[in-house]
C-alpha cells in the first residue's frame, strides 16, 4: 500500500452478518486530520467508499469516529448462495458496472458494490430488487449516499 494509506477500524454492532466486533477499511490521509476511504465497507452500514471520515488514535490503532463529508457514493452488499462466480450472478454484476458500479468481491459469496456518483441509483436498487425476487441473491443496503428523487 501506498505511504499515506492507513487501515480504520470501524466498530460494528453486535447484530452485524459478518459476526464480528470491527471491520477494517483503507483510507487514505488527507492531510488534515482526517482520511478518504478507499474500499467498499463489507459490513458496516453508514459508510460508502470515498468518504471522508474521522479516526482517532486508540491502542495503535486508527478508530473510526465520524463521517466528515460524502461524496456521493452509495453501498450495497450482494450475498449470493451460488457463489459470486455463478453464472447468474456474473451476468448480475455485468449489468451493475455497466450501470457506474465498482464491485469489490469479499469471499465466495460476498461481493460489495461501490455505487458510482454517476449511477442512477434507482436502476441499481431496481436491479438488485429484480435480482433477489428472482431468488438469484441476496442484498442489503449499507448506505445510500445519492441525492433522491421521486420516482417518475
Amino acid at each position: 500500500m501506498e505511504e499515506n494509506m492507513f487501515k480504520i477500524t470501524i466498530p460494528l454492532p453486535q447484530d452485524n452478518l459478518a459476526g464480528a466486533t470491527t471491520e477494517s477499511v483503507w483510507a487514505e490521509a488527507q492531510g488534515d486530520g482526517t482520511y478518504k476511504v478507499k474500499n467498499v465497507p463489507f459490513y458496516a452500514k453508514g459508510i460508502s467508499c470515498e468518504d471522508v471520515v474521522q479516526a482517532d488514535a486508540q491502542e495503535g490503532a486508527l478508530v473510526f469516529k465520524r463521517v466528515v463529508r460524502r461524496n456521493g457514493h452509495s453501498t450495497y452488499r450482494i450475498y449470493a448462495a451460488s457463489g459470486r462466480t455463478a453464472p447468474e450472478v456474473v451476468s448480475l454484476v455485468g449489468r451493475l458496472q455497466q450501470m457506474h458500479c465498482d464491485i469489490e468481491p469479499a469471499t465466495d459469496t460476498l461481493v460489495g458494490v461501490d455505487v458510482l456518483p454517476q449511477a442512477d441509483i434507482h436502476k441499481v436498487y431496481d436491479t438488485l430488487a429484480d435480482a433477489e425476487r428472482k431468488g438469484k441473491i441476496d442484498f442489503q443496503e449499507g448506505h445510500c449516499g445519492h441525492l433522491l428523487r421521486s420516482k417518475p
